[in-house]
């Protein structure tokens, strides 16, 4: 939306089937699986197969291979022990005409800070971001999703920081600054 308004807008209005892109579908499932293990009483998806229909083949495919990468990884990571406030909060935020959609990954607090502060992470399976100009339309994600959580939680912008974690690389990034 950001980026090209006016495609978005066209797709919107005749919308087209696309296909399944994989990294889209490794996406779903990991956050996915860091919902499910964070907050155990959310709803996954469950496939029941017959086991005449299960493949019997011991080979793991190459995504079952980078979704174990992306689990290890994220076992390392900052936020492996932490006990968020929230995963996959979604929040509706009336902005300049619109209503944009946040869906939060997750939120914690950060502990022992005064006043209280809070930490959005928006899990990224895809690549950091190429340059400069690529990280600045990111980081309106990041800023959009810290004005839908102040709002919706009632405390000051200036209390909530906003990072991408990119799991595939174990890249954390943190803007120079959200709007």
């Amino acid at each position: 939306y950001i980026s090209n308004p006016h495609a978005v807008a066209a797709a919107l209005k005749r919308p087209i089937p696309e296909k399944p892109f994989r990294q889209t579908s490794l996406g779903t499932i990991f956050h996915s699986w860091v919902e499910n293990r964070t907050a155990p009483t959310s709803y996954l998806d469950i496939i029941d197969a017959h086991p005449l229909e299960m493949d019997d083949s011991d080979a793991v495919s190459d995504d079952e291979l980078t979704l174990r990468t992306l689990k290890e990884t994220f076992e390392r990571s900052a936020w492996a022990t932490r006990r968020p406030v929230a995963v996959e909060l979604e929040i509706n935020v009336p902005f300049a005409g619109n209503i944009f959609i946040c869906k939060i990954d997750a939120i914690y607090e950060i502990e022992g800070s005064s006043p209280q502060r809070f930490e959005i992470v928006d899990w990224k399976t895809g690549r950091p971001p190429r340059d400069k100009t690529d990280l600045e339309l990111k980081q309106l994600q990041l800023a959009l999703y810290r004005m839908a959580y102040a709002r919706w939680a009632g405390i000051p912008e200036e209390h909530i920081d906003a990072v991408f974690y990119f799991v595939a690389d174990d890249v954390i990034i943190r803007p120079e600054r959200l709007y």
